[in-house]
């Protein structure tokens, strides 16, 4: 979506328009998320902006007046557990983190048809395509435990949030990141704009965007160890959730985010990822077994209709036949 229109679709609401969410708990979610959204952009950058500001004293003059953006040891340093670390539009490009992942949107139609999709006004029971895609890029990728990633933002308005029961209670949103982990979030950023964040525990990590949540905005990062981990582990397994909106379930059902899949490429693109269809009832499988059903069903009422047929013919003509 362009960025001229972003502000003006955080000011009405309409950033969620199309995610599968009914009018009603929309607005209701731009009421409590937005709040808690701004609280977290607030809260974020606050204790951020104080942490650095103790290092600096701490450090005193062996900077030599540097800032430390372009250092990895550094942000180590200043990267909150819960709230990271943001960064403004001119500090972005002075960071130097090995692992990126751009924060984006595309008007009209993305890498994936009919994606993502939401109840049609005019049908009961079909879908149709929302105009735009709402993404992280790569979706997948896999890293070791300590280890900084950036997320930089190209297009649109759009938070790193964690899946947690804490991200807004009133969502009932499900845990999807380690028990261990804080419910960490970014504040609301713009283009250029980017966040830092430290992966340090062992598992598995769904994470989505709050403007743009039932949109399909969501991502994966597994935090694995090949000395230490074992992919077998219950900390590396996810399952299927009903309480995710049915655009994120599609996103995080798909093939190449479980997990080991995940390791084995090191990061998967948005582009390459597998996303499976709408569910008219039920998950897809679930609809397809049905209609499969419905159809034996049908075929074997036919083949007890030709039956019947048949044997009355036969005792017509033997009733015929007979002097």
């Amino acid at each position: 979506m362009a960025t001229d229109n972003d502000g003006d679709a955080g000011t009405d609401g309409s950033s969620d328009e199309g995610g599968l969410i009914p009018a009603s708990s929309r607005r209701r979610l731009l009421k409590i998320g937005g709040a808690g959204a701004v609280a977290a952009a607030f809260g974020g950058a606050g204790m951020a902006a104080a942490q650095q500001e103790g290092d600096d004293e701490d450090d005193g003059e062996e900077d030599d007046g540097a800032t430390g953006g372009g250092s990895e040891s550094v942000l180590d340093d200043l990267v909150d557990p819960t709230f990271g670390y943001p960064l403004a539009a001119d500090e972005s490009d002075g960071v130097s983190v090995e692992r990126v992942v751009d924060v984006t949107e595309t008007d009209g139609a993305g890498a994936h048809p009919d994606f993502p999709s939401e109840p049609s006004g005019e049908a009961p029971g079909a879908f149709e395509e929302v105009p735009a895609e709402f993404y992280f890029d790569p979706v997948g990728l896999a890293v070791e435990p300590g280890t900084l990633v950036q997320f930089r933002v190209l297009e649109g308005l759009h938070t790193v949030t964690a899946f947690t029961e804490l991200a807004e209670p009133a969502l009932g949103l499900p845990r999807r990141v380690p028990e261990d982990s804080p419910p960490f979030t970014s504040p609301p950023l713009t283009p250029d704009q980017s966040w830092v964040y430290q992966f340090e525990e062992s598992g598995v990590y769904d994470y989505f965007c709050f403007p743009h949540l039932g949109l399909g905005m969501v991502a994966r990062i597994v935090v694995y160890d090949p000395e230490d981990d074992d992919l077998d582990d219950e900390a590396f397994a996810v399952e299927a959730d009903d309480s995710l909106f049915p655009n994120d379930r599609r996103v995080l059902a798909s093939e190449e985010l479980v997990p080991e899949n995940v390791v084995d490429a090191g990061e998967v693109a948005w582009a390459d990822l597998t996303i499976g269809g709408v569910e008219a009832s039920g998950t897809p499988d679930e609809a397809g077994t049905e209609t499969a059903e419905a159809e034996t069903e049908t075929e074997g009422a036919g083949t007890e209709t030709e039956q019947a047929e048949s044997e009355t013919e036969t005792e017509t003509e033997t009733e015929t036949e007979e002097p």
